[in-house]
């Protein structure tokens, strides 16, 4: 397997689900009212794409729990959630704790935690040490842990077939000596980071939207950033599962490392378990 391969492994893997959100406006005629029940949901997806490389899977398993009777359509959906969000691919492995709320149908806001596990590990001196994403040299033979906290903002709005979204992650790192992320792809050792990504879709037929969006990542300590601009397919409610799959390319606006054209694809399928009274 080249070494290509291991670039940005994990870049993808917090952004695509993201990507898939503008079908989560739905017409109110097709939401029901009244007392709700807990459920657990779980959520997995996987994603591919190159330059750069691009490999991972992540599963978020949590208990959903509704507040209210959503008698309108900015509530329907109101809940609380509690559970785990887990990320792997071949280079990168990160556990965590998830704390989500979405109080209106056009929010959501999600904190998550948790310790990652770097099985391709690279240290360096310093923020400004060199390094060629697409050959690092010969890894430690170790396991590098670090820890990160995050927070998703989700914002959404809808007007007939046109849908925007914004969304902003705040990220904090903490590591004890510094370490190239595979995830973001520089070098990180502590301090926060911020990535900003708008979506503009329009449906132009049943479950079928076409998207342009905006991308932006700067982390702070360093001053490393890298915008890119996109456009996507996106199909919905494909089955089994009410399975999505989404197709995207897009253009380096601004990165240190990586020109050109950017393409990655990504697929997920969700099941919701009403849980019984008793």
């Amino acid at each position: 397997m080249p070494r290509r391969l291991w670039i940005a492994i994990a870049s993808l893997i917090l952004i695509w689900p993201a990507i898939a959100q503008p079908q989560s406006i739905p017409s109110a005629a097709d939401l029901p009212t009244g007392p709700r029940p807990d459920s657990y949901h779980i959520w997995n997806g996987l994603a591919f794409g190159i330059n750069p490389v691009v490999l991972g899977d992540q599963f978020k398993v949590y208990r959903k729990m509704p507040w209210g009777e959503g008698k309108t359509l900015l509530t329907s959906d109101s809940h609380w959630r509690l559970g785990s969000i887990n990320t792997i691919s071949p280079s990168y492995l990160t556990p965590g704790i998830l704390i989500g709320v979405s109080p209106l149908l056009i929010m959501d806001l999600d904190v998550h935690y948790g310790p990652a596990f770097n099985t391709m590990y690279y240290t360096y001196q310093s923020y400004r040490s060199r390094y060629d994403p697409s050959s690092l040299g010969e890894p430690r033979r170790e396991i590098g842990v670090f820890h990160q906290a995050t927070a998703n903002l989700t914002l959404k709005a809808a007007v007939g077939p046109i849908a925007v979204l914004e969304l902003v992650d705040q990220d904090y790192y903490y590591s004890e000596k510094y370490f190239f992320d595979w995830e973001v792809g520089t070098i990180i050792k502590e301090g926060w980071s911020t990535r900003s990504k708008t979506f503009l879709a329009c449906e132009y037929a049943t479950d079928r939207r076409l998207f342009i969006n905006y991308e932006y990542f700067l982390y702070y300590p360093s001053a490393f950033q890298n915008q890119l601009a996109s456009l996507g397919l996106l199909f919905t409610n494909l089955q089994p599962w009410n399975f999505t799959w989404i197709f995207q390319t897009g253009y380096h606006l601004e990165h240190p490392k990586f020109k050109g054209i950017k393409v990655w694809t990504a697929a997920f399928a969700e099941w919701d378990f009403p849980i019984k009274p008793k």
